[in-house]
């Protein structure tokens, strides 16, 4: 992180010596994120898109009317969101109907715990809803070319590469639902336990019988920060519209930003991308 803000402040500071004008300036909105699932596997796919906030400042250096450097660190929220039947680690239902039975200390819990577990397909299913949120300090830099930069009015773009940090990530999953053993939900994961053993766990631990019959409330966020790439990298880019007081500027950005890097450490909980769509308002006072 100290090098990456070392090599920044460098680059501004040759770029100052070679620009006509400095602008500092500060923009936030909206950002609309999606994760892009990759490859087969189940656990990456069914997101669409959320709401999240993003803003942050930035100094744009410009090297005549028309063309301009900007460099920005921002808070960038990413993400996505699943609404009903998805695939879910079958390690993790086990874990959480362990918990809710107090940590699977009752007689014999362990042992018929770990028949279910030996039967059981890696991957399972319930209907419930989930919300990925990350959140991320992003540095991009920009190219901008536009219309004269003296003009009240002006149309630009902006486009170039970011560096992301992520600074947390969490699941949050809402809603109450059977646990099935396939996507069109046929079978549940009782139907999946052999007959003779099904009367053994009605006795012996019913109240474990009951949610593999009738299903368990999903109320519950995880703090995933340690299974996913703590750095992102990948380009950016939006059109703007400005309007130019002395040296006062408002302005309006349309844009959006996608990562190259997959989320995930290990490939077994998926392999996805991130990115997102933003709205920005923002203002800038010009320095020099």
């Amino acid at each position: 992180m100290k090098k990456i803000r070392l090599l920044a402040g460098l680059f501004l500071f040759s770029l100052c010596g070679y620009s006509q004008t400095v602008s500092l300036g500060i923009r936030g909105g909206l950002s609309i994120p999606n994760i892009v699932a990759g490859g087969d596997n189940p656990l990456s796919k069914g997101y669409s898109s959320r709401i999240a906030e993003d803003g942050g400042i930035f100094a744009e250096l410009g090297i005549n009317n028309y063309v301009a450097f900007r460099l920005g660190v921002e808070y960038s929220g990413q993400g996505g969101k699943r609404n009903g039947i998805q695939a879910i680690p079958a390690d993790q239902i086990m874990s959480g109907i362990t918990a809710g039975m107090g940590g699977g200390n009752m007689p014999g819990m362990d042992a018929i715990l770990g028949q279910i577990a030996s039967g059981m397909p890696e991957i399972i299913y319930a209907d419930v809803k989930n919300t990925a949120d990350f959140d991320y300090l992003m540095i991009p830099v920009s190219l901008q070319i536009g219309t004269n930069a003296n003009s009240r009015w002006r149309v630009y773009a902006n486009a170039g590469p970011f560096v992301s940090f992520l600074l947390h990530g969490k699941q949050t999953t809402e809603g109450q639902s059977k646990i099935y053993t396939d996507a069109g939900k046929s079978r549940t994961l009782w139907d999946n336990i052999p007959a003779a053993m099904q009367p053994v766990i009605e006795g012996g631990v019913p109240q474990l019988a009951y949610v593999l019959q009738n299903g368990t409330d999903f109320g519950s966020t995880e703090v995933i920060t340690r299974e996913l790439n703590p750095v992102n990298a990948g380009v950016q880019g939006d059109i703007g519209l400005s309007y130019r007081h002395e040296q006062h500027r408002i302005f309006i950005e349309i844009g959006g930003n996608y990562g190259f890097v997959k989320m995930q450490k290990d490939q077994s909980n998926g392999s996805n991308r991130i990115g997102a769509a933003t709205v920005m308002l923002g203002y800038a006072i010009q320095l020099k």
